[in-house]
């Protein structure tokens, strides 16, 4: 994953094959995530308090908005930054 983000910018077939292996990344790593909690719910009892693990979505929110928004009006400084806290 992090040789496929080094090569990300680069033009061509190298930086398409990089986009895949870090979307493949990121996927496989989505996957485990999931599949670890649901091996998690398996151990809850019924008086357990309720989770609230959706809140997590909201930094990456955040900063992929940042980087879009970046983006778009043309500052590469804030579209880096938002890059890196990524």
């Amino acid at each position: 994953a992090v040789g496929g983000m080094v090569l990300m910018g680069s033009p061509g077939t190298a930086g398409t094959l990089a986009s895949t292996a870090v979307l493949v990344s990121a996927v496989n790593i989505g996957g485990g995530f999931m599949i670890t909690q649901r091996m998690l719910d398996m151990f809850k009892r019924p008086g357990d308090p309720e989770e609230h693990n959706d809140v997590y979505v909201l930094p990456a929110a955040v900063l992929g908005g940042g980087a879009i928004v970046g983006s778009v009006l043309g500052f590469s400084e804030m579209t880096n930054m938002a890059y890196l806290g990524a």
